[in-house]
């Protein structure tokens, strides 16, 4: 009897393991309602009232599907209304080779039926990383370790430029998000915006209230864990201005080093990216951090051959784009390992006292 309550704690034990590491993870998906898409993180929002005939534009960003260079995202979108009915069903997929951000995007697009019923609709979007990236891994080392010896590479039958491996949908890394949206009917829509009346001009704010620019650091990428001594590194930072127009300065440290700063104006809720090439010659771990922000990446070069510690840094690229701010977690962590001993403490002190009363049953 005591094997099966101790056999029945221990299910228990992981089942609350599962459960507290599930809360910690985010969601990697960012769905908006919008009115553009002009580029990667870089949309106009709108609100979510539609009437029959609208387009219904959804921006959908899935977040770390970069896989050394490689990106493949299969999308699926459901549309019910509030009886659970379901009237539109379809699919969309990203297959390209992308260096210039972690993440990718595409942007759905859905008419507004005339026989669609007036009231609350749910968008279920379901994405799934389809990239293999062990395989996918060791495709691309293969490639580069026969790149002295091109005719090797022919001559095996294996001659390709790209290196992607995809997974099965079942083996595929999924994401799930949900949007909210309304179908109203025209008088409602006309009421919520008369036609011909100009809005009135915002009051002038005083000169302690005048808006100033506000960078913020949005995301952080390197495209490399690990590489050669001089091998290639790239490296992304993304920022957006979050108060009025203006310029700012945006600067990248390596183990606490300024190793690049670039100037930057960018307008209201505007995002850009810039993307740096970095050569290391000395082995060792390499941490890089951008002053404001508190993320932090770092990568390592292998002892393959002696170097005399240079770096060589290349001219920014500047790309437009977004993503959603991303934190170590190292706090999150610890707080699940405190929460599994406290657990299994508890779980000891269970089976000590049902050993007790064992012993009294006798």
């Amino acid at each position: 009897m005591i094997n099966r309550k101790r056999a029945g704690f221990i299910i228990v034990f992981f089942m609350v393991v599962f459960s507290l590491s599930a809360v910690t993870i985010a969601s990697a998906v960012n769905a908006v309602v919008v009115s553009e898409v002009k580029d990667l993180g870089d949309y106009v929002p709108r609100n979510h009232s539609f009437t029959h005939g609208d387009l219904l534009i959804v921006y959908v960003e899935m977040q770390e599907v970069n896989h050394y260079g490689f990106v493949s995202v299969d999308f699926f979108f459901i549309i019910e209304d509030e009886k659970g009915q379901v009237v539109a069903t379809d699919t969309l997929s990203v297959n390209r080779e992308n260096y210039r951000a972690c993440s990718d995007y595409v942007a759905y697009t859905k008419r507004i039926g005339d026989w669609w019923l007036d009231g609350k609709y749910e968008l279920g979007i379901y994405a799934y990383d389809r990239v293999d990236d062990a395989k996918t891994r060791e495709a691309v080392k293969k490639i580069e370790e026969t790149r002295s010896t091109p005719e090797k590479l022919i001559e095996e039958d294996e001659f390709a430029l790209g290196g992607v491996v995809t997974e099965s949908l079942t083996d595929s890394r999924k994401e799930k998000r949900t949007i909210i949206f309304f179908v109203h009917p025209e008088v409602i829509k006309e009421l919520e915006e008369p036609p011909g009346i100009t809005p009135p001009p915002p009051p002038l704010l005083k000169p302690d209230e005048v808006k100033k620019p506000e960078f913020t650091v949005t995301d952080l990428c390197i495209d490399k864990f690990m590489v050669k001594p001089d091998e290639r590194v790239s490296i992304s930072v993304t920022v957006k201005n979050t108060g009025s127009e203006g310029t700012g300065k945006v600067s990248m440290l390596i183990n606490e080093k300024k190793e690049a700063e670039e100037s930057v104006t960018l307008s209201e809720m505007e995002s850009r990216t810039f993307i740096f090439i970095v050569h290391k010659d000395r082995p060792g771990q390499y941490k890089v951090t951008v002053p404001g922000s508190d993320i932090v990446r770092q990568f390592f070069v292998n002892e393959s051959r002696g170097g005399t510690g240079n770096t060589s840094l290349s001219a920014p690229v500047s790309v437009t784009g977004m993503q959603q701010i991303e934190k170590e977690g190292f706090g999150a962590i610890n707080l699940f390992a405190a929460a599994c001993i406290l657990l299994l403490v508890i779980i000891l002190l269970h089976l000590r006292f049902y050993e007790r009363l064992r012993l009294l049953w006798k």
